[in-house]
């Protein structure tokens, strides 16, 4: 999924769009193929570290324009919980 479909779409992606749109970002960070990445497995164990973590998340709020805590990915360690975080604070901001 490129950006700008993120861009294009905002508030109206599903869970598995913005799932993807994810993995696209932390493989990007860690330098992997998106698909090596799961859903349901540590972040950190990716090797992703704070710095890349506070990337991803301006990534995500640049792209969605919300504000996430800057906790959000140690909060939510793998990319299905924090696709649910990222979901519940869209829907506080519809």
């Amino acid at each position: 999924m490129s950006d700008s479909a993120v861009e294009n779409t905002g508030q109206n992606l599903s869970r598995e769009e913005l799932t993807a749109w994810l993995k696209e970002r932390v493989a990007e960070h860690v330098e992997m193929s998106a698909d090596d990445i799961r859903s349901d497995e540590l972040l950190a164990g990716y090797g992703l570290d704070s710095v890349y973590a506070f990337a991803v998340i301006a990534d995500i709020e640049d792209r969605l324009g919300i504000t996430l805590e800057s906790t959000v990915m140690w909060d939510n360690p793998t990319l299905d919980a924090l696709v649910v975080a990222i979901s519940a604070e869209m829907r506080t901001r519809s």
